[in-house]
């Protein structure tokens, strides 16, 4: 396994790196998320007749006080693998984020990564009057620094990733359209995108047969992915617009992952059709 194996192929498959830019996602005015969720999911690793769980991954939001002079949500994202596979390649991710509650523009970012003997450390402040954040980056192979990194529109982080998905509006979304994001982390600004897919039902582990709105990301070809095929992500067809599950492919093998528990979520989960 390699570093950047988690947060690109585990944590969250759709942020993903794009070849092209496209419009910025367009948001509902409804929240669809309240402080409080507590959202857990299941990811397992498939390689010919290997199909294994071999890591988790857990999504919190709490309201988050004020920053920059603005109320703001405060997300909490960690991942681990299971202690059996710890003593293949230990892995623990640890995100933490604090973006406006209307707009969703991030405001700080903290990530605490160790990745078997890769760790990595970084801590965001979004300076919007101008227009920079102020970053401290730390890895094992490029040592610390300090820099401002110029800011750019339509842009997010780990923390605050998954809250712009769920704010889509999808009814402005047409079809095999293209739709960007900028996406936050170490010392750079990728440009990601993703397309919308329509409408599918999933069969998910746990929970059965789920309405879900299908989106696919495209992947650039490198230490990690395959680059042949698509990232797929499901959302619950519904108000929450949760992930309910997500499909990576590998360069060797691929990668699953399923909402496994979920508390707190704003609106009853109605996408799911029978358990």
């Amino acid at each position: 396994m390699r570093r950047w194996f988690f947060i690109w192929a585990v944590l969250f498959p759709l942020s993903v790196l794009a070849q092209e830019r496209a419009s910025c996602i367009p948001f509902t005015q409804d929240t669809v998320f309240s402080p409080g969720e507590d959202i857990t999911y299941g990811v397992s690793y498939k390689w010919g007749a290997v199909n294994t769980e071999v890591a988790s991954a857990r999504l919190q939001l709490e309201n988050g006080g004020m920053e920059n002079g603005l109320p703001v949500y405060h997300s909490t994202v960690s991942a681990r693998t299971a202690p059996f596979f710890d003593v293949f390649f230990k892995i623990r991710e640890h995100f933490e984020g604090w973006f406006h509650r209307e707009s969703l523009v991030p405001q700080k970012c903290l990530r605490d990564t160790h990745e078997g003997t890769y760790a990595a450390y970084n801590l965001f402040h979004y300076d919007w009057a101008s227009r920079v954040i102020h970053a401290r980056v730390e890895n094992t192979s490029e040592g610390n620094k300090t820099l401002d990194i110029p800011l750019v529109d339509c842009v997010c982080d780990i923390p605050s990733l998954v809250y712009f998905l769920r704010r889509m509006d999808v009814s402005r979304m047409k079809e095999g359209e293209h739709y960007g994001l900028n996406f936050a982390i170490d010392d750079t600004i990728f440009h990601i995108h993703l397309t919308n897919c329509g409408l599918e039902t999933v069969k998910v582990k746990g929970l059965g047969k789920v309405r879900c709105r299908f989106l696919r990301c495209s992947v650039v070809t490198g230490a990690v992915f395959a680059g042949d095929e698509d990232v797929k992500i499901w959302l619950s067809d519904d108000a929450n617009q949760v992930p309910v599950a997500f499909w990576a492919p590998l360069r060797v093998g691929a990668m699953r992952g399923y909402l496994k528990s979920f508390d707190h979520l704003k609106y009853d989960l109605t996408a799911v059709q029978d358990r």
